[in-house]
């Protein structure tokens, strides 16, 4: 009496549970229960298609689809880049702390906007080597001196704007490889440099006037 009983709880396990079907639809009769790993497998869909699987009329237009996305996303990005829409920016561009120092860059008078002049006389330079040496002498010496010039004042521009931003954000609040973005930004002409500048020449934002860079710079001698 008693072994019988444990037998017929024995043969009830939770693997073995009832299918769920479509409303108004019944269970076949005479088919065996589907265990639960196997109901649980059968739901399962994959979230992205296997392209091994697709046709090449799906594969073509699965990756004309891809690219119509990639290029309408490029175009936005692109958009807000020069109308300094900060939401549709790529992330190596959003963020206040880049807005800002670039726009105390951008409201600066940089010698580095020459790059390009003297990039070109170096160039014609080198082309009338053969007709007068020593005119290209000169002409070279003037042309390295520039750029000296140049590095210095960008490098010095640089170094003010992230003190600036360190004193007003933290330091901590500074993205990594910034300096090297906002050192070459320097060296193009206004018309040129993306995001387009948000500010006029002498228009510094605001935390960034003289008495800020004397108080950010006193702040960094206490530490």
């Amino acid at each position: 009496m008693f072994g019988s009983k444990k037998e017929t709880e024995a043969e009830v396990t939770p693997e073995e549970i009832t299918p769920v079907l479509p409303k108004g639809q019944s269970p076949r009769k005479g088919a065996p229960t589907p265990k639960r790993k196997q109901v649980e497998s059968s739901r399962r869909r994959p979230i992205v298609a296997d392209r091994r699987s697709l046709t090449r009329t799906e594969k073509r237009a699965l990756r004309a689809e891809d690219r119509a996305k990639s290029d309408a996303k490029w175009r936005k990005e692109q958009q807000a880049m020069k109308s300094g829409d900060e939401r549709n920016m790529p992330a190596a561009h959003a963020g206040p702390v880049r807005r800002f120092v670039r726009d105390y860059l951008d409201a600066r008078t940089n010698i580095g906007v020459g790059f390009m002049p003297m990039a070109g006389i170096l160039l014609l330079s080198i082309l009338i080597q053969g007709f007068n040496p020593q005119l290209f002498i000169y002409m070279t010496a003037v042309v390295y001196l520039f750029f000296i010039l140049m590095i210095l004042d960008s490098a010095w521009a640089v170094h003010n704007a992230l003190l600036l931003a360190k004193y007003k954000f933290g330091s901590d609040k500074i993205p990594a490889r910034m300096t090297w973005q906002m050192f070459t930004r320097t060296f193009y002409i206004r018309r040129w440099r993306l995001p387009a500048p948000q500010v006029k020449r002498g228009e510094f934002p605001a935390g960034a006037t003289k008495a800020d860079l004397k108080a950010a710079r006193a702040a960094r001698k206490k530490k």
